[in-house]
């Protein structure tokens, strides 16, 4: 017998086990929070990582996605709370040098830090706001020495 045409293969797994597995997606849910409101609270209580305006009063997101850090992100999605760094209101937002006014990375690239390492360091210590307030005195302290 010869075939003229390709022919579909039959699929031997049995039904319903190609399906993604509910407690699958929900354990992964659990493992890595995206909203953490007490966490945020206490970004917002450190010093600016700019000016050093202690306290910043604002998160900033970080949107950079990076393999390395395995962050991820999509169009329209704001990123996990886990990369949040402090700012002040005119560093992030209001002066003509801001973060959103010259763009995310040439605003990180002036000031000598890379967002997200200093997010995770923060994000370590989380829970602990002197431990965190001393993290973020010490990203201060070397992109100072970097300058």
């Amino acid at each position: 017998m010869r075939i003229d045409r390709p022919q579909r293969l039959a699929i031997t797994a049995v039904p319903g086990a190609l399906l993604k597995r509910l407690h699958a997606l929900a354990e992964r849910a659990r493992m890595r929070p995206e909203r953490d409101p007490d966490h945020l609270a206490m970004v917002r209580q450190l010093p600016c990582l700019r000016c050093g305006l202690e306290p910043c009063g604002e998160a900033s997101h970080v949107r950079r996605q990076s393999a390395a850090h395995g962050k991820r992100g999509g169009v329209g999605k704001k990123p996990a709370d886990r990369w949040a760094l402090p700012l002040d209101s005119a560093c992030h937002r209001l002066d003509y040098d801001s973060l959103h006014n010259i763009g995310e990375d040439f605003f990180w690239y002036l000031l000598g830090i890379d967002p997200l390492f200093a997010a995770e360091r923060l994000y370590h210590r989380r829970g602990d706001l002197v431990a965190m307030r001393a993290e973020a005195l010490r990203i201060i302290a070397e992109r100072s020495r970097k300058c």
